[in-house]
């Protein structure tokens, strides 16, 4: 399997991209390096799709995805539903976003997907919000780069 990666500049700091031969495999907000066979190489096309989303140009990403390092059970079933039915500019709570992905009532388990998603905005955590429209978490990065993203879609949430 052929990996390249690649830093991106964005609104919300220094993006650190990994993809293969079957898609992106990982976004890292903020940099990082990526161990073993992946050279530093750029997917344009990846590149340009991240551009246009911050820019305010693209909706939806068409690029693959290889979520192939998930485990096949439950939270890759949350990040295909995520990443195909919440569109830009919607949100869903965890326990909404459980339901659908087959497993009412998991909506902790839908969290602790969401805090191991490998492949944030294109599988779009940003999106899942706590019961009520709360912000809820968002990993490393904050609630202040959840609450940009989601402004930049259209959507504002109470403090």
């Amino acid at each position: 399997m052929t990996a390249s990666w690649w830093r991106q500049e964005s609104p919300i700091g220094t993006l650190t991209v990994l993809a293969t031969d079957r898609g992106v495999r990982q976004i890292e907000l903020g940099p990082a390096v990526f161990d073993g066979e992946a050279v530093e190489a750029c997917d344009d096309e990846v590149a340009i799709e991240l551009d246009e989303y911050f820019r305010g140009r693209r909706r939806r990403f068409t690029m693959p995805v290889d979520l192939s390092g998930v485990d096949a059970g439950f939270p890759r079933a949350v990040y295909e539903v995520l990443r195909t039915e919440v569109c830009f500019g919607e949100t869903v709570s965890y326990g909404e976003l459980a339901e659908m992905a087959g497993r009412p009532g998991a909506a902790r388990a839908v969290g602790n997907a969401m805090s191991r998603n490998p492949v944030p905005l294109v599988v779009p955590c940003h999106r899942v919000v706590a019961a009520g429209g709360r912000i809820g978490g968002f990993g490393p990065s904050g609630v202040v780069t959840k609450r940009f993203l989601l402004a930049l879609e259209g959507v504002e949430l109470p403090e």
